[in-house]
């Protein structure tokens, strides 16, 4: 498409500048001619409005106001080919063009109009031409890359190499770059950069590595729409990972399935080395839901198990920075408590450590605590035989009456409980009881002790003063 500055550099029209000439990178999209004396309410932005000079008013306050109003509809020029009769453009007029950048050119008034707006029209076809050409090369570029298998990162990056562009995908609530088409070069033109649409709520930068190349904005646009279309697929399979995972979560929690032999799976989803569950209680402004929280773009190497209970129960590699991004993403006050590693059959002992640890982070109104540092947990845990005694005696005593009294089983069932992660399945197989009959007794537990069993708060009480009771061995048999 030619800009004012082409108009003038073609010497055939004889066109020259008035004023405004700061403004001669303007693009001419159409040519219009009118001697109306309200050419605005006839054109265009984009136009390029022609004129014998019939229209423009005499008086210099006059001729300022008509420029403003033409200047306001975002027209690319005026071109004035006066006649004889015309009246003259005041200094007025062409100050107030130099002041808006808004050029105006004077030529003969030989000048064929119809000669100025073909040369306009057939810039403006063969602009539409050019970025019909480079979108259809663009889509076959991006067809290409999807037919070769290459992965997200390598598609981009032939794209940028065939259009000599750096792309980047950014996600936009961070700034974090996603994914790229490789490092960014040390100059280059200025950056396009479009919202793309979905719900993975990203950005995609676009920049020319030649410098002072402009990217077309439109092809911007086309390029975003289809990296909407891979990030939406990436994430319903994020998605399908997530339900994966809470199944498998889920039944490791009911003992179903043991932890070591689902080691290979955890591995394919990017659980390497050594892995810590982690209890999550989500709290102020969010990032991410709680139901979303594993498009959070740190983690779209990994997909660690996610499990939404009274709080969240995570499973993930023992790296502080997924760790702090996790914890991070599900709101600005949220806490945390964090197991030591799993070994082998140990799983459940860590998700009862990460529970004690957030229930100290929340005692201690401190955003992340590990189970064992400085101790277990030293703020709860009783140092003295009679610290012991009166643990067991607030938390556990009204159950170890109840048995007593009614020979019942509380303080087992309650025992059994905790040692099954809550899992009701699993704690009534183990007492060989029918599930009702389990649901009735922790019914009872809740209320002889105003602790729900299965809560953060209840687990860390209850399973505080069984260690202490059996420490002090204080608890009868």
């Amino acid at each position: 498409m030619i800009t004012v500055n082409g108009l003038v550099a073609i010497d055939t029209l004889g066109l020259a500048f008035r004023a405004g000439a700061a403004g001669g990178g303007r693009l001419v999209t159409w040519a219009h001619a009118c001697d109306l004396p309200d050419p605005w309410r006839w054109v265009a932005a984009g136009n390029l409005v022609m004129t014998t000079g019939a229209g423009v008013p005499e008086a210099p306050a006059d001729q300022v106001d008509w420029l403003g109003r033409l200047a306001d509809m975002n027209v690319s020029a005026l071109v004035v080919a006066a006649r004889a009769d015309a009246p003259q453009l005041s200094d007025q007029m062409l100050a107030a063009a130099d002041a808006r950048k808004f050029p105006v050119l004077v030529a003969s008034f030989e000048l064929e109009f119809v000669k100025l707006a073909r040369r306009v029209i057939e810039s403006s076809l063969q602009s539409q031409r050019d970025r019909l050409e480079a979108s259809q090369r663009l889509f076959q570029s991006y067809t290409s890359a999807l037919r070769d298998g290459t992965d997200f990162e390598g598609r981009l990056a032939i794209l940028g190499r065939r259009e000599g562009w750096h792309v980047e995908i950014q996600d936009l609530a961070s700034g974090q770059p996603i994914a790229s088409s490789g490092p960014p070069p040390a100059g280059g033109s200025r950056a396009e950069t479009v919202d793309i649409p979905g719900r993975r709520r990203a950005v995609l930068k676009v920049q020319h590595r030649k410098e002072h190349t402009i990217v077309d904005p439109l092809l911007v646009h086309y390029l975003a729409g289809l990296v909407a279309v891979e990030l939406e697929q990436q994430a319903i399979e994020r998605d399908g990972r997530r339900a994966e995972g809470e199944t498998l979560l889920r039944d490791l929690l009911n003992g179903e399935v043991d932890f070591g032999a689902a080691r290979a799976v955890l591995e394919r989803r990017g659980l390497h080395g050594a892995l810590v569950s982690l209890a999550i209680a989500p709290c102020g402004k969010a990032e991410w839901e709680a139901p979303d929280s594993h498009h959070a773009p740190d983690l779209r190497h990994i997909s660690p198990l996610l499990l939404q209970q009274d709080v969240m129960i995570a499973v993930m590699p023992d790296r502080e920075d997924l760790i702090l991004t996790t914890v991070n993403s599900l709101g600005t006050q949220s806490k945390a408590g964090v197991s030591r590693p799993i070994i082998g059959a140990d799983f459940l002992e860590s998700v009862h450590q990460a529970r004690l640890s957030l229930a100290q982070a929340r005692e201690s109104r401190v955003r992340l605590v590990r189970y064992g540092a400085g101790g277990t947990p030293p703020t709860l845990a009783p140092k003295t035989l009679p610290e012991a005694r009166g643990l067991v005696d607030r938390y556990l005593g009204p159950l170890i009456e109840y048995d007593r009294s009614h020979d019942s089983s509380l303080l087992r069932t309650l025992r059994t409980f905790l040692a099954n992660d809550g899992s009701w399945k699993a704690t009534a197989a183990k007492l060989s009881i029918h599930r009702q009959t389990l649901v009735y007794r922790v019914h009872i537990i809740e209320q002889l002790t105003g602790l729900k069993p299965p809560s953060t708060l209840g687990t860390a009480a209850f399973w505080l003063a069984l260690q202490a009771g059996d420490a002090a061995g204080i608890l009868p048999e």
